[in-house]
């Protein structure tokens, strides 16, 4: 990104713009950055790929559990008081720009069994669960408009030069759930990308960051997809171990899912054809 941008996107936030540490993110548009000598998170969104009302969704969830009382990282305002600012480039490009708190805690390393274990996966299937309970009683603003499982940028997606196998099962799949119902009780605002590196442990709770694929889904996909990434850390030659692991993983994550949230047998059944669905997702 053009450093001129950058150091305007950081001014309205109160940062130095000069003294900004990229951090990635999917379009390597998440940066680090300093007030006051305390550390936080500002992202900039393109606005040509990014919809402003999907921003100001997650912004608005993100708030609804803060006040809920989940561990989330919490939206700054601006200096103009604003959640969600846009600076303009020459070539008539504009970027959205949004600030964060800097998670506290770190990461879990898989490696380390006194990390990666039971109680993480219970306390992790807890957490998930509140927010599923909350997604029921959760309801936006009017003049914010929800965005549903089939309306993000990959249903747009040009599916040139993709492997027409690919193609057909992707296709094949979107039918299929185009033809589940649809409501409160099992489906709404998910987290949407729930894995092992968009959570810190923090004085052993969990802090939650990254909503930025929030949306309106299965919750059944948003446990899918924890199953699916905690998977990977598997090796994949070790095929006994990972079926080993994924019963003992699902098994415990449920339990402490179970306590905050209901979810029929009929949905649990439907794990198999989520990860699947998943796997796709990741390969398209």
């Amino acid at each position: 990104m053009d450093n001129n941008l950058l150091v305007k996107g950081a001014e309205l936030f109160h940062a130095d713009g000069r003294d900004l540490k990229l951090l990635g993110g999917f379009s390597n548009n998440v940066y680090e950055c300093k007030k006051d000598n305390h550390s936080f998170i500002l992202k900039f969104y393109l606005s040509s790929m990014y919809k402003k009302e999907k921003l100001e969704v997650e912004l608005d969830w993100i708030s609804f559990l803060m006040r809920s009382g989940v561990n989330v990282t919490a939206p700054l305002p601006s200096i103009n008081g604003n959640y969600l600012e846009i600076i303009h480039e020459d070539n008539n490009e504009s970027y959205y720009v949004l600030a964060f708190e800097k998670a506290e805690g770190v990461l879990i390393d898989t490696d380390n069994p006194n990390e990666w274990n039971s109680k993480l996966f219970y306390k992790w299937g807890k957490t998930m669960g509140k927010l599923h309970s909350l997604s029921k009683i959760y309801h936006p603003p009017g003049n914010i408009k929800k965005q549903n499982w089939n309306e993000g940028t990959i249903f747009t997606k040009d599916l040139k030069g993709l492997n027409e196998t690919i193609i057909q099962k992707w296709e094949e799949y979107v039918d299929v759930l185009k033809t589940y119902p649809s409501n409160g009780e099992f489906y709404g605002m998910i987290h949407n990308d729930l894995h092992h590196g968009n959570f810190y442990l923090h004085d052993n709770e969990i802090v939650l960051f990254d909503f930025g694929d929030c949306e309106y889904n299965w919750f059944v996909y948003d446990i899918a997809i924890v199953l699916y990434h905690a998977i990977q850390t598997i090796n994949e030659d070790d095929i006994q171990l990972r079926k080993d692991f994924a019963s003992g993983f699902f098994s415990t994550f449920m339990q402490g899912y179970f306590t905050e949230n209901k979810l029929d047998t009929y949905w649990l059944s439907k794990i198999p054809f989520f990860l699947n669905y998943r796997q796709m997702f990741s390969a398209k």
